[in-house]
């Protein structure tokens, strides 16, 4: 799949981060799906969310290997759905095979 067809959905691109193989990895608002791109822009891999409005990624724990993913609470216009309960979680993903790189921190 290519990273056009990939966001030809109803969705914007939103948080990215990349991981330590030098993929990128984008949250998908209003799709509910990660999405991790390849160096040469094709699509890696999709990951369906529980919620449609996922908004960052990024990597953490101990080993950089858990991808953290965050969601919208509450969606800025009415025309968007609600995603219940689960809207405004953090969700931990596991078992990826990948990991990410330390990010530098700010510096004020």
């Amino acid at each position: 799949m290519s990273a056009t067809r990939a966001s030809s959905r109803r969705c914007a691109a939103d948080g990215s981060t990349v991981d330590a193989e030098g993929f990128l990895w984008n949250a998908q608002v209003y799709d509910g799906r990660l999405i991790r791109y390849a160096p040469d822009g094709t699509v890696d891999r999709v990951i369906e969310m529980p919620v449609k409005k996922v908004t960052s990624v990024n990597f953490g724990g101990p080993n950089l290997d858990i991808l953290y993913v965050t969601s919208m609470a509450k969606p800025p216009l009415p025309r968007f759905p609600i995603d219940g309960v689960q809207g405004g979680s953090l969700f931990a993903i596991h078992d990826l095979g990948v990991r990410g790189i330390a990010e530098p921190r700010f510096g004020g």
